[in-house]
């Protein structure tokens, strides 16, 4: 029976290709006539027929955890015929994620699914899957077929997926009346983690395949041929200190002044076992292994917090900046600290809502929140609401936090927090854990 049941849907995939094909097509052009209007409608509404049964086979697979050392593992293991085995494994993860997100989608009230916004961030998905089907049924043999594979299908999930979170903070926003808080919470923390692991998933593969083909340095057995990389963080973090400021040299007329420090432990400081004799360079004791567009994204986000804070309040005072990285265990906790003015209560009570902005209330007199998913366009202040939330979902989905004195392990893992002066200043600290 199980046999029979994969030989049709197999069969039923099969004949999506040249559907889905027809309905690229009907996609361009000019304006359609009502007839054109009406067969362009039965040609997606045989698409979602065709689409349902793989929707409920992937929405129920079962995955396997997605953690760093999943990916040092895949970096490890890279080859000419690791990548191809990799490429079929990438499109049937996606396509249980794409699944999954579908199926919370249908979970909705259907008043919330029929609200524009929400309902392209829904055609945005069930667009993906009928591309993902496609590619799962042509999977690369060759290093050449995966290359394109990369390219066109891997590449264009990435795109396409970049900029949904606008078209949902505005349809959440606009049916606050239909559901509560609590369940629009539950919905976004899930959907926005398994968006998270699906980009990464994409990106993972992109980084490991631009190894392969020697784009990137690729060293057999290595760890970083994937997406961690060792970096310096002294760099990531003027990196986007600089890039913030050209936002806001753009918005303010205005840049902010920071400065970086940090407290070099030694190397094994939080451990307490006795140390290598060894040299170790400064430089090497600021490295550390991360995802960079993850770290990236949570830096810009709360660097635009308080350069605002410094600027609207004419805080002449830098930023600080303070690195603290552990090499056994591996740990990083970095620490901002801007003076202006803090946060008032009311507000810091709020402030890793969705959809929590004081950007146009002018509420609380700094520390607002400014944000931009990624994907956007660099010279964006001002977002939805969703910069701090989705920065600790960046934070906290794929860190393994250390055991403590008692071996028990603690249910957060790293961690983004706040504390704030009102009148005063606020503290950000993230604090993360490697392997």
């Amino acid at each position: 029976m199980i046999r029979t049941s994969m030989a049709s849907r197999i069969a039923r995939l099969a004949q999506l290709r040249v559907r889905s094909a027809s309905l690229r097509l009907a996609d361009i052009g000019p304006a359609l006539s009502n007839k054109e209007q009406q067969e362009k409608f039965l040609q997606e509404y045989k698409i979602r027929s065709l689409l349902e049964r793989p929707i409920y086979y992937y929405a129920e697979k079962q995955l396997p955890k997605f953690s760093f050392q999943r990916l040092y593992d895949q970096s490890q293991k890279l080859s000419s015929t690791f990548i191809l085995q990799n490429a079929h494994e990438t499109v049937e993860h996606l396509l249980a994620y794409n699944a999954r997100r579908l199926k919370q989608f249908r979970n909705l009230p259907y008043l919330v699914v029929l609200n524009p916004s929400i309902s392209e961030s829904y055609n945005t998905y069930l667009k993906t899957m009928s591309s993902l089907i496609t590619a799962s049924l042509n999977p690369p043999t060759t290093l050449e077929e995966n290359d394109k594979f990369s390219q066109e299908v891997i590449a264009n999930f990435i795109e396409v997926h970049a900029d949904t979170l606008p078209s949902l903070s505005k349809g959440f926003q606009e049916v606050l009346d239909l559901l509560s808080v609590d369940q629009i919470k539950d919905f976004l923390d899930e959907h926005l983690r398994e968006r998270i692991s699906m980009r990464l998933i994409a990106h993972q593969h992109m980084e490991l395949t631009r190894a392969i083909n020697g784009v990137t340095p690729f060293v057999p057995g290595g760890k970083y041929n994937g997406v961690i990389k060792l970096l310096h963080i002294p760099d990531v973090i003027k990196k986007n200190a600089d890039e913030v400021n050209d936002i806001f040299l753009l918005k303010y007329d205005q840049s902010v002044q920071y400065n970086i420090d940090t407290n070099l432990y030694p190397i094994n400081y939080w451990s307490r076992s006795e140390p290598e004799l060894r040299n170790r360079s400064e430089h090497d004791a600021l490295t550390f292994a991360y995802i960079e567009y993850h770290l990236d994204y949570i830096l810009k986000e709360i660097f635009k917090n308080s350069f605002r804070a410094h600027i609207e309040n004419h805080v002449e005072d830098p930023v600080q900046i303070t690195i603290s990285i552990s090499e056994t265990p591996s740990y990083l906790e970095l620490r901002i600290r801007d003076k202006g003015k803090g946060v008032d209560p009311k507000v810091l009570r709020h402030i890793f809502d969705y959809s929590f902005t004081t950007f146009e209330s002018n509420e609380g007199d700094a520390y607002k929140t400014l944000n931009v998913p990624p994907g956007l366009a660099g010279n964006v202040v001002a977002g939805m609401g969703y910069g701090l939330p989705l920065s600790k979902n960046y934070v906290e989905i794929f860190n393994d936090t250390i055991p403590d004195e008692d071996g028990i392990i603690p249910t957060t893992k790293g961690s983004l927090t706040i504390q704030s002066y009102f009148g005063w200043g606020t503290d950000v600290y993230i604090k993360t854990v490697g392997h």
